[in-house]
């Protein structure tokens, strides 16, 4: 597996060096974060223990014919009395898709969450929203729309107990205004998910997204069963105003009534510095102990336009236990 994986790697590699004889695009970003000290305070008294560190790289090339991706991801840690560093899954994700003809794009391990999907407090889409699969094909019959079907491994046709995993869905875009969006997973089991989202971008700075999700889930915060998902992204001369949330609305998945909701706020001090605040609430309607409370004040600053760095304070609150760290990071990017 990792000797395939690194084969991958080294075929980015090339294409990153490729001839330019046609458009393309190539970006990176590598992002190393430390807690410095992880403080937990409860009943029993209060803990402190050294933060793990955490670095994740990611590079992506785009071109008129070919797309391909790769990140990796790793932790050092401590662990009782031994210090960790690195794991065997240390690639997290990798993806290609080629084009042979301008209609037809074929996948592999190719990932897309269609528009009205996106969370922007924690910078990702909805799982279930993802029209990609580990071999997919994607047909752009006419500009703005994406019919995408394809398998996910491991399939098996044939099989007494097991069903081929089967996805599909479809995104529209309408005039750079607005885009829909549909994507079933699973198809052939029972635990098949079915979503529909929207996006709307057709003022500027504001772009509001929206969706349904049967038998779905947001595994950051255990948030399962038939979900609505709601956001806002506003951004105002100096000002950024980011707010979401995925609400459990039962299901045959999950009976209870879980919510997940942030709101991420922004200001530029300067060119340089800017000011942040996150303050998020998940709780389990149904379970009078499960709320948490999450905030998160920073400061961000960009030495140029390819280091940033920033400082803030942790905290997260819930009934019987608090949580405290002072995240610091340094991001690279071209």
């Amino acid at each position: 597996m990792i000797k395939s994986k690194i084969m991958l790697i080294g075929a980015a590699a090339a294409a990153f060096i490729a001839s330019s004889s046609f458009a393309q695009e190539v970006t990176f970003e590598n992002k190393l974060t430390w807690g410095i000290t992880d403080i937990t305070i409860s009943d029993a008294g209060t803990d402190a223990d050294l933060s793990a560190f955490k670095n994740n790289a990611k590079a992506e090339y785009t071109s008129d014919q070919l797309d391909l991706g790769v990140e990796i991801e790793f932790t050092a840690a401590k662990n009782e009395s031994v210090f960790e560093f690195g794991s065997d899954d240390f690639i997290s994700d990798a993806f290609i898709e080629f084009r042979p003809v301008d209609v037809l794009g074929i996948g592999f391990h190719r990932s897309y969450p269609v528009a009205g999907s996106y969370l922007p407090c924690l910078e990702t889409e909805l799982g279930d929203a993802n029209i990609g699969s580990d071999f997919g094909l994607f047909v752009r019959p006419v500009e703005g729309l994406v019919l995408a079907g394809g398998l996910d491994f491991i399939s098996y046709f044939g099989h007494a107990d097991k069903n081929p995993i089967i996805n599909f869905g479809a995104e529209y875009t309408l005039s750079d205004k607005i885009a829909f969006g549909a994507a079933v997973r699973n198809v052939a089991s029972d635990d098949r998910s079915i979503g529909f989202y929207a996006s709307f971008f057709g003022v500027e700075g504001l772009t509001l997204n929206a969706g349904f999700t049967y038998n779905g889930t947001l595994e950051e915060y255990n948030v399962t069963g038939n979900l609505i998902n709601a956001a806002v992204m506003y951004n105002i001369n100096s000002f950024g105003i980011y707010a979401d949330a995925v609400l459990s609305v039962g299901g045959e998945a999950d009976a209870d009534k879980e919510i997940y909701s942030a709101v991420y706020l922004t200001y530029m001090i300067n060119d340089s510095l800017c000011a942040s605040l996150y303050g998020g609430f998940s709780s389990d309607f149904d379970n009078d102990n499960s709320w948490a409370i999450e905030v998160n004040p920073g400061i961000n600053y960009s030495f140029n336009n390819r280091n940033m760095a920033g400082v803030s304070v942790f905290a997260c609150i819930m009934k019987d236990t608090a949580i405290l760290s002072f995240p610091v990071y340094w991001k690279y990017t071209f």
